[in-house]
């Protein structure tokens, strides 16, 4: 295994003697994690209400939301900027990891906080 697939293994605390790819996509797809980062619209080029999320070591993933109509409601005017900063929201809660072909896609089901937007340091 490639140095990358070995530390994302030991942070997702999943099971280092995976063999297969096919082991360790089946080893994240459904798993259900905490985040903690930053939620907002603005960087699909293709769609401009798709949602993203970027953990606070900065990197984004594409959001399904499916944490109810009012936290939804929450998110509006939550917004980052296509080359850097914008107004997202700072968001604590729960998702399930999907694997979209080699894409991790977040499943958020829970929120804990949505802070309103705000600029992006």
């Amino acid at each position: 295994m490639n140095r990358t697939v070995v530390l994302l293994l030991a942070t997702l605390g999943a099971p280092a003697a995976a063999e297969t790819l096919a082991e360790l996509r089946n080893g994240l797809t459904g798993r259900e994690i905490t985040v903690s980062g930053h939620i907002g619209t603005g960087l699909d080029i293709g769609d401009d209400e798709a949602l993203s999320f970027r953990d606070l070591d900065g990197n984004t993933y594409p959001v399904v939301f499916d944490a109810g109509r009012t936290a939804r409601k929450t998110l509006e005017g939550c917004k980052f900027a296509m080359f850097g900063g914008g107004s997202p929201c700072a968001m604590d809660g729960k998702a399930e990891l999907e694997l979209d072909g080699s894409r991790l896609r977040l499943i958020i089901y829970e929120v804990a906080s949505i802070a309103p937007p705000a600029p992006l340091k």
